[in-house]
């Protein structure tokens, strides 16, 4: 099992779209994949439900240790939902021992090949925790100027998580430029700057600003479904993932 956050501490950076994307394309390559909702916001529950309606929550596994399981969304996807009862997390697991590897005794269990984690907006308790329980961490970074000087922060937390040993082989896999249209004068100078601070830890495509991606929320689908070049994208992303956790995996 390899387990992947997706985290950025500033919203509208197309974490959700990214944890979607990847794992579709994960379980079109025949992985298992179970996506984690861990924002209140509950951004990728609603992606697919209403969060309303949920009987079990992340709140109950990782607030109450209720041993959820996740939702069957697809033959090869599933879900651990979440809704607003999960803000009241950032108050009570500190109250527990070890709470930043409470996340990572929830998933323990799971039976996929890969986790996917939907970080929320903060670098607060539950970011921490997928921090800790995870093996790398894709960083969606929007393509202005504002999303740009935030990634230091991002960056500083998986240093810290790494030094104080919660979790010491973590490291930032790539940070991904999102809604990148190349007309745009401060997307480009956007992308320009996060070449030039974090080399090769920037993906070399950016994601592209498409409709489809927000129609594909609308129709509760996959962007690939829609948009056979941004299909592509996802895919070609997600073979470099398989390609090096299996590597990893064989010199464990």
């Amino acid at each position: 099992m390899f387990i992947v956050a997706v985290a950025n501490q500033k919203g509208g950076t197309m974490k959700t779209t990214s944890t979607v994307s990847m794992s579709a394309a994960l379980a079109r390559a025949g992985k298992k994949v179970t996506m984690v909702d861990l924002d209140p916001q509950s951004s990728l529950t609603e992606y697919f439900m209403e969060p309303a309606d949920l009987v079990q929550t992340m709140h109950d596994a990782l607030v109450k240790d209720v041993q959820i399981a996740p939702l069957i969304l697809a033959p090869l996807i599933s879900l651990l939902p979440t809704n607003i009862d999960l803000a009241a997390a950032e108050l009570l697991l500190p109250t527990k021992p070890n709470f930043e590897r409470k996340l990572a005794r929830v998933l323990r269990p799971l039976d996929a090949d890969y986790i996917i984690i939907d970080c929320p907006p903060s670098l607060g308790v539950l970011t921490r925790n997928a921090l800790t329980a995870s093996n790398i961490v894709l960083i969606p970074v929007s393509t202005e100027k504002m999303a740009v000087r935030t990634v230091p922060l991002i960056l500083d937390q998986i240093d810290e998580v790494r030094e104080s040993e919660l979790n010491v082989h973590l490291r930032a896999w790539y940070i991904l430029a999102t809604l990148y249209d190349s007309r745009e004068t401060e997307a480009t100078k956007s992308l320009q700057e996060l070449r030039a601070s974090y080399n090769s830890l920037v993906y070399p495509t950016p994601v592209a600003r498409r409709t489809n991606y927000k129609k594909a929320v609308r129709e509760h689908v996959d962007v690939g479904d829609l948009d056979t070049e941004q299909g592509v994208f996802w895919d070609t992303l997600a073979a470099q993932l398989i390609a090096e956790s299996e590597k990893e995996h064989s010199h464990a």
